[in-house]
């Protein structure tokens, strides 16, 4: 987990602190009170995407997706019993696999809700064009993360479809360094007329 963290922390920023977006698309800066919000969420978002790959990475070393192969629920509970069965509590949290799965779980369905209210409240705003891609683009592919995800859980795990899921989590958390990128740097009208 620790090597997925380090690849996908040097990817998205360069020694300097940018991105390498913002040598390869640079642009101007945008003070609206709209965009302020927006550039938060996306932080926020892109964020999240990358603790939830984070967490992906150890339900993929622990094999924690062959424990509960039942959604939503885990094995009929929505809380499961042995969530935190290992002393000292902390040691789930990295060692138990059914705390592993749930917490990507509720990782993945925060980091779509998170994705959806980006979206809504990008649309009555007129955004760059680049932004409006990122956006749509972002959205489209947290659906489809989420349904990867659910597949490969009631499919028992088949390697290509795992493969595809975490293949999506670099796309998604790409994606969402791109719109952070793009609600940062571009200059928009308030609202469409």
């Amino acid at each position: 987990a620790s090597q997925v963290g380090t690849c996908k922390a040097v990817v998205s920023t360069q020694s300097t602190g940018k991105t390498s977006l913002d040598i390869l698309l640079p642009a101007s800066s945008s003070s609206a009170p709209a965009m302020v919000t927006l550039r938060k969420l996306g932080l926020g978002v892109a964020g999240l995407a990358l603790v939830t790959a984070l967490s992906g990475a150890f339900v993929a070393g622990l094999d924690a997706g062959l424990v509960y192969n039942s959604y939503p629920k885990f094995a009929d509970q929505w809380i499961p019993s042995d969530l935190l069965s290992f002393a000292p509590t902390w040691r789930n949290f990295f060692e138990n696999t059914t705390t592993v799965q749930f917490d990507h779980r509720i990782l993945g369905h925060s980091l779509l809700v998170g994705i959806c209210v980006l979206w809504f409240m990008s649309r009555p705003l007129v955004l760059p064009k680049r932004a409006g891609y990122a956006a749509n683009a972002l959205m489209g592919m947290g659906w489809m993360q989420v349904g990867l995800g659910v597949s490969t859980l009631l499919l028992h795990v088949p390697t290509w479809l795992a493969a595809m899921h975490q293949q999506g989590s670099l796309i998604l958390l790409t994606l969402a360094t791109w719109l952070h990128h793009e609600l940062g740097s571009k200059k928009i009208k308030l609202f469409k007329k």
